[in-house]
């Protein structure tokens, strides 16, 4: 089982969209990814942000795999 650190040091990320990435993993780990892609989005727009597709598909795809249990460790 992950403790999904991985997910919350994303090394193509600056601070900005870390908190994104970290935002959408504590509420949304574990949901289907097209769920998860489109609060990827929304939150990057909220900031400002823009992130490749291929980020956002990927990183999508590993927060809706992620371990709900694990999400604060």
């Amino acid at each position: 089982m992950s403790d999904n650190s991985d997910l919350r040091d994303e090394s193509d990320a600056n601070e900005a969209v870390q908190a994104v990435v970290d935002r959408v993993l504590s509420y949304q780990g574990g949901a289907p990814a097209d769920t998860v892609r489109a609060e990827l989005v929304k939150g990057l727009s909220d900031v400002d942000e823009e992130m490749p597709e291929s980020w956002l598909n990927a990183t999508a795809e590993r927060i809706s795999n992620a371990d709900p249990a694990q999400q604060n460790g």
